[in-house]
């Protein structure tokens, strides 16, 4: 294949060459001669040889090649004309298609859809996709026709001639005619042309351009460069081969297109046609995809024309054997003659083999069919198309192209695949026996509807003839009888779907096996019938938590294998419960008796399980194991990877959980796909790791040991009632669906564990493109992790002082407390994650992981497509890059700001640590963001780019959004497999009732395209860049501007009812809708570099109000889009069906709009809020109807909505009404009839009236007749009010137009015959003009030179333009140069920056481990200094201790002393004392003898006496005592003092006081010195403050 495609490279280039690289030396200067020259006429042809002169001009040399060109030019007219054939073609089908899914109308010039909208309709509108409406409803019609009426009603208009056109072949040519046979030509298909001419001219000169070979060119004589006009390229030869290439291209299309569209003449069903509709119009607009860095285009044209020819095979052959099988299975039921015409209903017609026709054209592109063939089941083929392109979604999703050309390579791959795997399917039911094939597989009874009817009414009279023993009604009986038997039915043919996939499946599961090396006896269980069951103390244990320990030690498992696959109820018990058989009438009667729907309903369920359990299994091996190629051209290991189970890891937006306990007696059924279970033949087993491996009889033997002891304990404790077979058959039963719902609820974890790791798998490659987001929000788990105590939840608490990293894990090891949102765990970590739990433990923390990694995967995926909505729009094909975010949409900034947010909204909830909240937050955020795109693309761009008169932008809009938005919002996804067997109206299949009763097609109707499969590729990225794809840059800036001001009327929304939040919650949350889930979040959705206000900040950031506050926003959002689509149909109401698609009628929209909703909507407000005289004055002064101050827009919304219901409530009751009367009319005039004929009148439709005579219009008598109804007689004057002329003179202008048209209808024909002779004239007049004109002689010369010049003016200019070109090139070159340059120096700068500071934290780093070794040095000669002087510093104390005793004996000594010579004072005092007594008394004897003697010695005697008395020596005397111990107790402080001074105390010990104590007391003994005071005074300061401690180093 690379061979193949490397020759297709080369014959590519060579092409090129031969075509780019025709070089012409110069010019050619043709020469005009006059007359005619048949020689030269030949020469010119190329016919003569040219055996004349060899001095003849060049250009008679060169006839043949000239002769060359001429043909070359016709054939390329030849291949525009084909090519408008074809185009002419495409339109004619794309009218058919329209009137056929539409419906027309003539509504004020235009025509108008009259049929209701179908589901693909509605759910492009916004709605869920279900068929709504009394339209819609056919069961409430009054006839069964009349539900087909709008279907035909574009017939009474005369605008629209014929419904179908008609096509024929010839001479390569498709030719379009009209019901008259005549040629016809739309002008749509001309536009088309020059539009499709234009887009070739531009793709031919892009690559005439790209060749360089101009620039080794010389100049030419004249100066003039024509290297740099390429003038040496054959600009003939590249129009030659770009319009052969596209006349290929669109007759390939056209083939394809012919194979769908005769099927689609088949299609009766409605919905089955719309879709066969957009297949045939995607093929019609599908373009080659042009890879502009191959050097031609050829290679485009050609890989598109082979993948549609690859399409065109495998469709033809598929719908060839339909048609084959479908003959032969309606020959079978009519090949006896059933003279009973009751019998036939309900059977597909009968087939007339004659006349064999052409439906489309001459040339049928399908089989042959018969004049009378009818295969409505052919509305299947779209399903072809539709499973194809999700094939090629998962390729691509998988291989991830990187060029157009990959893309092609690839889808050319998937189309040969499909071909070998559709067209020659295996029989899956060749894998069971013999046996089995004949009670299950076979058709001979269940496939006879006569043999059915037979079975049925057998039956019945069978029941009837019991029922009458119990008097049963009959009718009873019969509803029953055959409801059985379509119950029998139906379990049958889930049975059989269910029996194939399980075999697909299990011969998957087997190659998957081995490729991790496991056999194929893991799939099987050995039967042990209950019969034989013996009790069981010992129950084998679940398997391993490391599966990968049975490669080591395999006893556990038991190695049966039986030779064919077998039905899982064999396993259990195939003797009585497991006992059908389909093969005769008998065995069917049995089934319906003795509980034989019972049972099969029970085999079903246990093979429903085995089917899930191996999808299970496949899924999880597939989503462990996701191969990754370096380049999309390996074909090999691509195909086997398709081959072999290949599996996208994204959803749908609104993906479901599918892995709940769910009953398995109503079990959905799905399908896998043919091209996942055929290995291909030259596969090379890859080796997968065993990790991911699950073994079906290891999770099955010990529950299946489980049932049968629970069967022997109930047979034991109900022996006496277990007595009839049917009673043991209805205990057998019981715990085998027992035993399934726990194999299911056991298998639901490895569902759980595989959907986990698709969604890891795809947030990791999206996290590929931005590697920054990645390292900066992100942890990627790695294989085989080990988690430590910080990665749990005891890891979790604060440390302020220390930065604390995020834990390794989402959830705690027991899944109760949620740690970190932004770790992506690893494939081998989701394997073993929760094992160790109980099982209802471990279910609910995997499905409590898998609801937070599905939003948030959900929220990444949208930012960082919202990131990439700035980017060219040329890029659209494939996966935008990172490296080229516009800064105005947010960037990598914007969406590191938007996770900060998310992560801080998390912060802000009541329990951040309780995974239930942070899991619904996670899913209201989710649900608001797409819902506020929806609502921003939808309403606000569209309005805008209207409002502004962009109708081009508007329109491209609306066109992307009816594909993009619908995969974003919760619309039904219906499975491919629901064709067939859709929901009864008026059910909605998301409602409760729908599941009760339908629970099967409930489920296809909304189970996405392949059920149970989470296989859809995430197209988020692909579905809103294609809303706004086409938009130039400056209508992208306005778009952007409008999604920012969305979030800006959301925060006004929050700001405007902020008391509705706070005051009542409950009333607040009474108004949402009943599903809205009370979770979570802020704000800011997808706001990148805004920041919301204060205000609302706050009101979000408080965790009572987070959860309100985005319900609130959710439930304003949604009322949103109700009133915008009530306002739509309002308005298609007011313009009479007519879209305001268009400035003028959108303007006429918003004048009606403003004055019979809008205005009454702002008065009631107004009014309520009791500022209606205000509302007014605003009115009457602004002209416009603003809404009143103070009003919130929720308030103004709601009263419109309110409004708009009114009105169309009045709207609906008026039609009915009309509908009454006429109805009542009709069955009057039908009982006035004397005729006894049948009312026919009163149920068929009214076709047109056809008038052959032209009366006369009583338009003047009706105008009078109108104005003179209301006027005012004033005498001489009459006067009119001006609303009643204005109505008047509106009637009369429609009377007048009615006329015209009538008039125009009458004489069309003649007109038509008018024209066609003018136009006869207007061609003969023309010819004869044409003659005289060539019988003139024009000035040939002038001519000539001006067509020189003009040409030379033409290279020049060229010349000029590529010059530019490649001057624009060089600079875009140089500009990149000098920024590589530019950036490389500034790498280079940064590096050396960086290396300089690394070499600076070097040396600061040795300079620090140098301060710290001399820190630690001087620490250690500190210690050694401590050591030394605490050493001295113990000496000195030891010294000072023996001082202090010596001190301590001599102050003992001082104090013995002290009291003897205390003692002896005393004793000598009293002495004194005594003496002094005897003194006294002698003194006083003196005294006494003085006074007698003193009257006679007055002033000398007195002198004497007083210088002789003891007073004068008394204070001399206590002066002398005093003295002596005053100075010895000064000597003493004076030395203690001067100790103390000459000491230094350290800073530790603190100074004493030394102040010494005055006495105050003046006593006696105060005259005597108090030594031992002094002494104790004098040992405690010596004590407290030793003054011979030395000086030492201060510490």
């Amino acid at each position: 294949m690379r061979e193949d495609d490397h020759s297709m490279e080369q014959n590519e280039n060579d092409l090129a060459q031969i075509s780019l690289c025709q070089h012409a030396d110069k010019p050619v200067k043709q020469k005009k001669e006059k007359g005619y020259s048949y020689a030269m006429a030949l020469q010119l042809l190329g016919l003569d040889d040219g055996t004349g002169p060899s001095d003849r001009g060049p250009v008679l040399m060169r006839g043949t090649y000239l002769s060359f060109l001429y043909l070359r030019h016709l054939r390329i007219r030849e291949l525009q004309r084909i090519c408008l054939g074809i185009l002419n073609y495409f339109r004619s089908v794309e009218r058919t298609l329209t009137i056929n899914t539409s419906g027309l109308t003539m509504v004020a010039g235009s025509l108008v859809s009259t049929i209701e909208d179908s589901s693909w309709v509605n759910m492009a509108k916004g709605g869920l996709g279900t068929l709504q409406g009394l339209g819609t409803h056919h069961y409430v019609h009054g006839t069964s026709a009349e539900h087909k009426v709008h279907s035909v009603q574009f017939m009474e208009f005369s605008e629209v001639e014929n419904q179908d056109d008609y096509y024929s072949m010839g001479a390569g040519y498709i030719y379009t005619q009209d019901q008259q046979g005549v040629h016809i030509m739309y002008d749509e298909a001309l536009a088309d042309l020059k539009e499709l001419e234009a887009e070739l001219l531009l793709v031919a000169s892009y690559y005439i351009e790209k060749e360089k070979g101009h620039k080794e060119d010389t100049k030419s004589n004249t100066g003039q460069d024509w290297g740099w006009a390429h003038a040496s390229v054959d600009r003939f030869a590249v129009l030659y081969d770009v319009w052969t290439w596209e006349a290929a291209l669109l007759e390939n299309k056209r083939q394809l297109l012919d194979s769908y569209f005769e099927a689609y003449q088949h299609v009766l069903d409605p919905e089955e046609r719309f879709a066969l509709a957009q297949v045939i119009t995607d093929i019609m607009h599908r373009r080659p995809r042009f890879d502009l860095s191959h050097p031609y285009f050829i290679k485009a044209y050609r890989d598109e024309c082979t993948c549609l020819r690859l399409h065109l095979q495998l469709v033809r052959d598929i719908l060839n054997q339909h048609i084959e099988r479908q003959r032969e299975y309606v020959q079978r039921l009519w090949q006896e003659g059933h003279p009973n015409d009751s019998r036939h209903f309900g059977l597909p017609l009968n087939i007339i083999c004659k006349q064999l026709i052409s439906i489309n054209n001459s040339c049928p592109a399908l089989k042959n069919i018969y004049l009378l063939e009818f295969h409505p089941s052919l509305g299947l083929a779209s399903l072809i198309a539709r499973s194809l392109d999700h094939l090629l979604r998962e390729a691509r999703h998988t291989c991830r192209p990187t060029s157009a050309s990959s893309l092609t390579l690839l889808e050319r791959h998937v189309l040969r695949l499909a071909l070998d795997m559709w067209l020659t399917p295996a029989k899956p039911e060749s894998w069971y026996s013999t046996q089995l094939q004949k009670d299950l597989f076979s058709a001979k009874v269940m496939g006879d509807p006569f043999l059915m009817e037979e079975i049925g009414l057998l039956a019945l009279k069978s029941a009837a003839d019991e029922g009458q023993n119990q008097s049963q009604d009959s009718h009873v009986l019969l509803l029953e009888t055959f409801s059985k038997l379509l119950e029998l039915v139906t379990l049958r043919h889930r049975l059989i779907e269910m029996s194939l996939e399980s075999v697909h499946l299990a011969r998957l599961y087997k190659v998957l096996a081995r490729e991790m090396g496991f056999e194929e006896f893991h799939l099987y269980l050995r039967p042990v019938h209950f019969e034989f069951a013996s009790h069981k103390d010992k129950i084998d244990h679940p398997p391993p938590v490391f599966i990968t320990s049975l490669l080591e030690d395999s006893d556990r498992v038991d190695r049966y294998s039986p030779t064919t696959l077998v039905l899982a109820i064999s396993e259990v018990d195939d003797n009585q419960v497991g006992k059908f058989s389909f093969y005769t009438k008998e065995s069917i009667l049995k089934l319906l008796f003795h509980s034989g729907v019972e049972n099969m309903q029970v085999t079903l369920a246990c093979q429903a399980a085995q089917k899930n359990a191996l999808m299970v299994a496949v899924q999880q091996a597939s989503f462990y194991h996701m191969p990754q190629w370096a380049s999309p051209a390996d074909v090999k290991e691509m195909s086997s990877y398709l081959r072999n189970g290949g599996m996208g890891p994204a959803r749908r937006r609104n993906s479901k959980i599918v892995n709940g306990v769910e009953n398995l007696l109503l079990a959905p059924t799905s399908k896998v796909p043919d091209n996942l279970t055929y290995p291909s033949e030259k596969f090379h087993a890859t080796k997968r790791a065993p990790e991911a491996f699950v073994s079906i009889q290891l999770e099955k033997v010990g529950l299946r040991d489980m049932m049968l002891n629970t069967f022997l304990l109930k047979k034991q404790t109900m022996d006496d009632r277990m007595k009839s077979f049917d009673e043991i058959g209805k205990v057998k039963r019981d715990v085998i669906v027992e035993y399934c719902q726990k194999f299911n609820c056991r298998m639901s974890h490895y569902a759980l564990r595989g959907q986990i790791m698709a969604y890891c798998n795809s947030l990791r490659a999206l996290l590929e493109d931005f590697p920054t987001i990645r390292d900066t929000f992100f942890m990627v788990g790695q294989p085989r992790e080990k988690k430590g105590l910080r990665d749990s939840k005891e890891g979790l608490k604060a440390d302020p002082r220390r930065f604390q990293p995020r834990p390794r894990c989402l959830l705690s090891a027991d899944g109760k407390v949620f740690l970190n949102l932004w770790f992506i765990p690893h494939p081998s970590e989701v394997l073993v994650m929760f094992k160790t739990l109980p099982e209802k433990a471990a279910f609910q923390a995997l499905q409590l992981t898998l609801q937070l990694m599905a939003p948030l995967h959900d929220i990444v995926a949208y930012l960082f497509s919202f990131a990439k909505l700035g980017n060219c729009a040329t890029c659209f094909e494939f996966p935008l890059s990172a490296h080229l975010l516009k800064g105005d949409w947010g960037g990598i900034e914007g969406i590191g700001s938007e996770l900060q947010e998310l992560q801080k909204m998390i912060d802000s909830l009541q329990s951040p640590q309780d995974p239930t909240e942070v899991s619904q937050a996670l899913l209201l955020r989710r649900e608001v963001i797409f819902l506020q795109f929806d609502a921003a693309v939808r309403h606000l761009i569209r309005r805008t780019f209207l409002a502004a008169g962009n109708a081009s932008a508007y329109q491209s809009v609306t066109d992307g959004m009816y594909h993009g938005l619908p995969p974003l919002s919760n619309s039904l996804v219906k499975s491919i497999f629901a064709s067939q067997l859709s929901l009864p109206q008026p059910l909605d299949p998301q409602s409760l009732q729908a599941s009760m009763l339908f629970p099967w097609r409930a489920f296809l109707e909304d189970g996405g395209l392949f059920p149970v499969m989470s296989n859809s590729p995430d197209t988020l990225e692909y579905n809103m860049q294609l809303c706004l794809c086409r938009l130039s840059d400056r209508d992208l800036k306005v778009a952007h501007g409008e999604l920012v001001g969305m979030q800006l009327l959301l925060e006004d929304v929050l700001l405007s009812n902020y008391h509705m939040i706070l005051e009542d919650p409950s009333r607040q949350q009474a108004t949402l809708d009943k599903n809205t889930q009370r979770d979570l979040s802020r704000v800011p959705e997808f706001r990148s570099q805004f920041q919301s206000s204060p205000k609302a900040s706050m009101l979000l950031r408080d965790p009572c109000n987070v959860v309100t506050s985005l319900a609130f926003l959710r439930s304003f959002l949604v009322l949103w889009k109700q009133l915008e689509v009530l306002k739509e149909q309002w308005g298609r109401l007011k313009l009479q069906g007519q879209d305001s698609n268009s400035l003028s009628f959108h303007k006429q929209f918003s004048e009606l709009y403003g004055t019979d909703i809008l205005y009454p909507s702002m008065k009631a407000i107004a009014r309520r809020m009791g500022k209606e005289d205000e509302f007014e004055d605003i009115i009457i002064s602004s002209q416009s109807f603003l809404p009143p101050k103070g009003a919130s827009e929720i308030e103004i919304k709601t009263q419109q909505l309110q409004k708009l219901l009114e009105n169309l409530e009045i709207h609906m009751i008026q039609e009915v009404l009309r509908k009454v009367n006429r109805e009542i009319a009709l069955v009057v005039s039908e009982k006035s009839k004397e005729r006894c004929t049948l009312p026919t009148d009163l149920w068929k439709h009214h076709v047109m009236k056809e008038d052959f005579s032209v009366s006369r219009p009583q338009i003047v008598e009706k105008f009078i007749q109108r104005l003179m109804e209301n006027y005012q007689d004033g005498g001489l004057e009459i006067t009119f009010r001006k609303d009643h002329l204005e109505a008047c003179l509106l009637s009369l202008g429609c009377d007048v137009m009615a006329r015209e048209r009538s008039n125009f209808e009458s004489y069309s024909m003649c007109y038509e015959h008018v024209l066609e002779h003018a136009r006869q004239k207007l061609c003969q007049k023309e010819q004869e003009l044409d003659i005289i004109r060539r019988g003139s002689d024009p000035p040939e010369d002038g001519a000539g030179q001006v067509a020189e010049l003009s040409h030379n003016m033409i290279m020049e200019i060229t010349a000029l333009r590529a010059r530019l070109t490649d001057l624009e090139e060089e600079n875009l070159n140089l500009k990149h140069q000098i920024r590589k340059e530019v950036q490389e120096e500034y790498e280079a700068l940064v590096q050396a920056l960086f290396v300089t500071c690394l070499h600076i934290k070097a040396q600061l780093l040795r300079e620090l481990q140098h301060r710290v070794a001399q820190e630690a040095h001087h620490r250690q000669q500190m210690d050694l200094m401590k050591t030394s002087s605490m050493e001295k510093l113990l000496e000195d104390v030891e010294q000072k201790k023996q001082h202090l005793q010596l001190l301590t004996e001599a102050a003992e000594r001082a104090s013995k002393l002290g009291q003897l010579q205390q003692k002896r004072i005393q004793r000598e005092l009293r002495q004194t004392r005594s003496r002094l007594a005897q003194e006294r008394s002698v003194k006083l004897d003196a005294f006494q003898r003085l006074e007698e003697l003193q009257s006679q010695l007055n002033d000398a005697e007195r002198w004497s006496v007083q210088m002789s008395s003891p007073g004068g020596l008394t204070p001399r005397a206590q002066y002398s005592l005093r003295s002596a111990p005053t100075s010895s107790r000064y000597s003493q402080q004076h030395l203690l003092k001067t100790n103390l001074m000459s000491s230094k105390i350290p800073r530790r010990i603190q100074r004493p006081d030394t102040v010494p104590i005055k006495h105050q007391k003046r006593t006696d003994s105060i005259f005597l010195p108090n030594v031992a005071e002094n002494v104790q005074r004098s040992a405690f300061q010596v004590h407290t403050a030793p003054s011979i401690i030395p000086q030492g180093p201060d510490w």
